[in-house]
């Protein structure tokens, strides 16, 4: 017999309390710990009911494990396709496309006999429907629901037994044996594991789609993204068309990878070339613009980084940086102070990536400083250049990974200069034809290069 407990939960961060306090100690707001009752046992995951059996034994058919979306650029990101039973999550700031995407996953997954069913617990049918005609997909199989509450979306399932199912949103799911609001912690906790055991135990494939936070991550307890096999993040400037299809966590393939979408007046379209489309557009002849060869996955892309070192009287000089970490450049900024006796104490810096990328790896340093050096000394970089390569606090560059695939693009794209770190493999160098390759001992030795 079930044993009925309680617990005191914060509905700003999710943390537990043993016992009602006015402010939680985990993130400090005032007044949202909340007694919730519960039975112990039934927040259970998974229930199988299966014995323990050796791993060996277990037999998975690969053609039954997955199914292709027959969108290349999402299918890459998930690792060739959604996975039988799996549960995901796929975040994104509002207007970034993510209803646009799953609309255009159910059509095409409709065309492979899948049953699909769209639950949306924001929109209406008129809008939903008004949003299919825009993108003129075909609509015939895919149905739509209406609904919140989660109690009335399980008997919908009993009745249409789907293979794949989208709530959008999360947030807005809320069941009538649990005490708190629509889109609070403990919901969004309770609801997400039911549904879990629902794709476990039917072998449906599930998608959550969730709000996101000002910071950017995706609002509920950490638990969620625990819960979940797969976590991916669409990613864009609205005022940009490119959006960026990021895997943050996936249990059946590489987090590394990305897809690539651009956003037209009929939708999400995908782009397998995207260096052939962006190389033209970068201009070289202007002080402050360098390229970066960034590595994503299997994939390298050329981004123009832009910086502009302008003479200020304030007495702290601003640094804005976007689409880049702000620490990085106040780093790189004291390197090249102390190794080049350059003066930033008198100068406002702004860094910005075009396009409305983002950029993590610390390859990206050499390119950066090469383009602070530009600006600030006012010369143009050698035309038709790409720079990568991590910069130490001794002002040494140290190689980075991906050489091979970083060269190979840069010589397919017509590039015709490459400055790196001059401890890359000189095997791979020496097997390149037209390039110029510069291998970079320090920040002195480049600033002599690119004069």
């Amino acid at each position: 017999m079930a044993k009925k407990t309680s617990e005191f939960l914060c509905e700003s961060c999710g943390a537990k309390a043993l016992k009602w306090a006015g402010r939680c100690t985990n993130c400090g707001e005032w007044g949202t710990l909340t007694e919730q009752k519960t039975e112990s046992g039934r927040n259970v995951w998974v229930e199988s009911g299966q014995k323990p059996q050796e791993l060996s034994k277990v037999e998975v058919l690969e053609n039954e494990e997955r199914w292709s979306t027959q969108v290349n650029e999402f299918d890459r990101v998930i690792g060739g396709g959604f996975v039988k039973g799996s549960i995901g999550l796929l975040g994104g700031t509002p207007g970034v496309g993510k209803s646009t995407l799953i609309l255009q996953l159910l059509a095409r997954l409709t065309k492979l006999g899948k049953e699909v069913l769209y639950i949306s617990g924001e929109e209406s049918v008129s809008q939903i429907k008004q949003r299919a005609n825009r993108l003129v997909i075909n609509q015939e199989k895919i149905t739509i629901l209406i609904e919140s509450n989660l109690e009335r979306i399980r008997a919908c399932f009993q009745e249409q037994n789907p293979d794949f199912v989208v709530i959008d949103s999360i947030q807005t799911l809320y069941s009538g044996q649990i005490q708190a609001s629509p889109g609070s912690v403990t919901q969004v906790r309770e609801t997400a594991s039911l549904l879990m055991q629902y794709a476990k135990q039917t072998s449906t494939s599930v998608m959550l789609i969730g709000h996101v936070t000002k910071e950017g991550d995706i609002a509920g307890p950490r638990t969620l993204e625990h819960m979940v096999d797969y976590v991916l993040y669409l990613e864009g400037e609205r005022k940009e068309q490119q959006r960026i299809l990021r895997s943050v966590k996936n249990r059946f393939g590489d987090i590394s990878e990305i897809g690539l979408f651009k956003m037209t007046a009929k939708g999400l379209v995908e782009i397998s070339k995207p260096n052939l489309l962006f190389v033209d557009r970068f201009s070289m002849d202007q002080p402050g613009t360098a390229v970066f060869a960034a590595n994503e996955g299997t994939r390298t892309l050329f981004l123009e980084v832009q910086v502009l070192v302008g003479e200020t009287q304030q007495a702290h000089p601003a640094r804005t940086s976007m689409g880049m970490d702000r620490n990085r450049l106040q780093v790189i900024l004291a390197v090249l102070e102390k190794h080049l006796n350059t003066d930033f104490s008198r100068n406002d810096v702004y860094v910005n990536l075009a396009g409305g990328f983002k950029v993590v790896e610390p390859a990206i340093d050499l390119c950066l400083i090469a383009a602070l050096l530009s600006s600030h000394l006012n010369f143009v970089l050698p035309e038709k250049s790409v720079f990568w390569g991590e910069v130490a606090l001794t002002g040494e560059f140290r190689a980075v990974s991906s050489l091979e695939s970083r060269l190979n693009e840069t010589e397919r794209c017509g590039f015709k200069d490459v400055f790196l770190p001059h401890q890359s493999n000189e095997a791979l160098l020496k097997r390149r034809g037209d390039l110029h390759i510069h291998p970079v001992k320090n920040i002195q030795h480049l600033a002599e290069l690119i004069r």
